[in-house]
């Protein structure tokens, strides 16, 4: 009788199930999974800290229609709130990512708004007049505007601030270039970010569009300094890559001449620098010496951003961690297959080869003992 085929057999109908399963998970299939779509919740509450909706109101964020089609403007919302014998408008804007709302953020700050005080303030960066308070925070603009006889605390729309969206991954990011201007002599609150012609323009850019080539995607950054630093205009502009941005410095030195750009922003002595993939151009008052020092403190610095959700790390971790054991099953039951299939061939070429010579497949019989014949009594002394 044959018992080693019949053992294989055996071992192949266990573990092949196995196998199939462990090959199933690792190669998921296809069918598509049922989506559930949630609609976003109201841009603004109904109710936040002691404040409560008392009705709709106008919006009072305007911004023009070449501004919100290149700021990507989402949604937007106003209403009226109650608490206390107060009352306040609070109107706000939601746009596609954070670098939009910081672009309608600066160019919505008025001249005659300040900066909110360190312990009175709202958002990534807060400005306020007499009769107004405006923010920005994560991809939205918001501006709260008190109707009451009572003061208002800035603290009192803490809640509000917790409530409004909260962009992921790259739409969260905030842009570069305020982080790489030189802070001796920074007028904050002139701050101007824009990442298109519309946006520059109204923000009173004067550099022609030519020159900078919205095409090429710039991030343009404009502030005021005075002080020790010098008086004048410091305007930097983030390109995609260094290439780019040595090829728009150059056009841009092209056009600082008088009769191409105003008198004021040629005042003084213009000076422009390259750092990577930015340009700074100082202008509109410094001296050679001041403009020259200024463009060069502008540094760049790659930064690396990460996109994806919180708490992405443990669950690949997870994933990872499964993916390997489905892996290591994988690999015993091939070594196993193989080891099976290899004792099949020799063990079973083996016993072929001695049927084919007229043996017995086993080959027990084939077995001789030597005897020492110790029994018994020896027929001879050994002297």
């Amino acid at each position: 009788m044959v018992r080693f085929p019949v053992g294989i057999a055996l071992l192949a109908v266990f573990t092949a199930p196995l196998a199939l399963a462990a090959q199933a998970a690792a190669t998921p299939g296809q069918a598509p999974a049922a989506t559930v779509v949630t609609p976003p919740a109201p841009l603004l509450p109904d109710k936040f800290g002691e404040w409560q909706l008392t009705g709709p109101a106008d919006n009072v964020i305007q911004l023009s229609d070449d501004v919100t089609k290149e700021l990507i403007v989402t949604r937007s919302d106003a209403k009226k709130y109650g608490a206390e014998g107060n009352a306040a408008t609070v109107s706000a804007v939601e746009f596609t990512d954070a670098t939009g709302a910081y672009a309608a953020f600066t160019l919505l700050r008025t001249a005659d708004m300040k900066a909110c005080a360190a312990g009175n303030s709202l958002g990534v960066d807060c400005a306020v007049s007499p009769g107004k308070l405006l923010f920005w925070q994560g991809d939205s603009v918001v501006s709260i505007a008190p109707s009451g006889s009572r003061p208002i605390s800035a603290s009192s729309f803490n809640e509000l601030e917790g409530k409004l969206p909260k962009p992921v991954g790259s739409k969260a990011a905030h842009p570069l270039l305020p982080t790489r201007m030189p802070p001796d002599g920074l007028q904050k609150e002139s701050l101007r970010y824009a990442v298109g012609p519309a946006t520059y323009a109204a923000e009173g850019g004067v550099l022609p569009a030519s020159a900078i080539d919205f095409s090429k995607s710039p991030e343009i950054l404009t502030a005021s300094y005075n002080g020790r630093a010098g008086h004048g205009v410091l305007t930097t502009i983030f390109y995609p890559t260094p290439t780019i941005a040595g090829d728009r410095m150059r056009a841009i030195q092209a056009v600082l001449k008088p009769g191409s750009l105003p008198a004021s922003f040629l005042a003084g002595e213009p000076q422009m620098a390259r750092s990577g993939p930015i340009v700074a151009l100082a202008s509109s008052g410094f001296t050679a010496k001041q403009a020259e020092k200024i463009v060069n403190g502008v540094k760049y610095q790659a930064a690396i951003t990460w996109d994806k959700p919180e708490g992405y790390m443990d669950s690949l971790k997870v994933t990872n961690a499964a993916s390997v054991m489905v892996q290591i099953m994988i690999f015993v039951f091939v070594m196993a297959g193989a080891a099976l299939a290899l004792g099949m061939v020799f063990g079973g070429g083996r016993a072929a080869i001695r049927v084919a010579r007229g043996k017995p497949i086993s080959s027990i019989d084939d077995m001789e003992v030597i005897s020492l014949g110790l029994r018994g009594k020896p027929d001879q002394k050994i002297h």
